[in-house]
């Protein structure tokens, strides 16, 4: 009697090498992407907390500087009354709250900090603070080395590095509605504080700052 061949059934060991190879393939391409996203949502939400710090930070710079030559009389030379200095990164200005103060702002690439008022201060352009007093706003964020935190392709307040203020005349349109009469002469002259970068193209703020009139030598075309 002759035994009936029979076919082999079942997985041989190769296809269970190949199964395998795929899986293997599938699990990493699936970890690849695990990685991508988590790194994705990691910096975004690094970034949205740093522009949400920055965003407070300047508009609280902003309500700073309205301060800026208050109750202080406008014949008062104005480099007295609002002065900028080291290259920019530093903006000085007197007040009189019942005494005569200075307070100011510092900017660098690590972020923008304010300075704290100075009692018995003579002059904004002979305020000076050290290092140790400047108190920070907004701060760029850094790695666990201390290094800071760059953000490719973003522009804008990305990184304060490089900005500075400056000072710029403006028209009377930027000041409270008493102070825009155009009868007077001779005409005064508002004054804008901006936070810009090195070529100008880019700004972070501009203000006006209505207790900084300047008296002009003839009123202003109209």
């Amino acid at each position: 009697m002759i035994a009936t061949r029979r076919r082999q059934r079942g997985q041989s060991l190769i296809s269970m090498m190949i199964g395998l190879v795929i899986s293997l393939i599938t699990i990493a391409a699936m970890l690849t992407l695990y990685k991508t996203m988590v790194g994705v949502s990691n910096e975004a939400s690094v970034a949205a907390r740093r522009d949400g710090q920055m965003a407070a930070g300047l508009l609280a710079a902003q309500m700073e500087l309205q301060s800026a030559g208050f109750g202080v009389d406008s014949t008062v030379p104005l480099d007295e009354r609002l002065y900028i200095s080291n290259s920019g990164k530093q903006v000085a200005w007197l007040y009189n709250d019942g005494s005569r103060r200075c307070a100011g702002l510092w900017v660098d690439g690590n972020g923008l900090y304010r300075l704290p008022p100075k009692a018995g201060c003579a002059s904004a352009s002979g305020a000076t603070w050290s290092a140790s007093e400047r108190i920070p706003m907004a701060l760029m964020p850094t790695a666990a080395d201390g290094s800071l935190i760059t953000f490719s392709g973003e522009q804008g307040g990305a990184s304060v590095a490089g900005y500075a203020f400056s000072r710029e005349e403006a028209s009377r349109a930027c000041l409270p509605y008493m102070q825009q009469d155009l009868s007077g002469t001779p005409a005064s002259t508002a004054q804008w504080v901006a936070l810009t970068n090195a070529t100008g193209t880019e700004r972070l703020f501009s203000i006006c700052l209505p207790n900084l009139t300047v008296v002009s030598a003839s009123p202003p075309a109209v």
